[in-house]
């Protein structure tokens, strides 16, 4: 199975990378590949700052090292890659929730992979148009990808 994961789950492994997200991500990859687009390094170094702060006392060092560590377990695909006429037919998909979330969607059906977002209003949005790529963590858990 493919799985786009998106900037908030990384966030969430990031900060707790012993709870759920962090353990699929960096443990649980039997029968799964994750992918993201590139943007994501740019969005995790944009808000590590913010992270850290959130993270309670967490050493830069030991930051970049889970950082790493996750990277590691995702295939980053240039957005470039991927043909116009993706991009072109998710715009209606997003537009009404968050454009910045276009990448992970057009990805997705450029990959015809499963969505991981964290994003409930992106995820509501999506299913408003009969989108069915979205899975949950629970659905993650439930095929016992750990």
């Amino acid at each position: 199975m493919k799985v786009v994961v998106d900037t908030n789950i990384i966030f969430s492994a990031i900060l707790n990378p012993s709870a759920a997200i962090g353990q699929i991500l960096i443990y649980g990859r039997r029968n799964i590949s994750f992918f993201a687009p590139n943007l994501v390094r740019t969005e995790i170094q944009r808000h590590k700052d913010k992270l850290l702060m959130l993270t309670n006392g967490m050493s830069e060092s030991t930051f970049e090292d889970i950082r790493d560590e996750i990277f590691s377990s995702i295939q980053l695909i240039s957005e470039e890659q991927i043909p116009f006429d993706f991009w072109h037919k998710a715009i209606p998909l997003v537009r009404a929730t968050d454009m910045d979330d276009l990448a992970f969607v057009v990805l997705a059906e450029f990959l015809d992979a499963k969505l991981w977002t964290g994003d409930k209003k992106l995820k509501k949005g999506l299913e408003q148009f009969g989108y069915t790529r979205s899975i949950t963590l629970e659905e993650l858990i439930s095929i016992n990808i750990l």
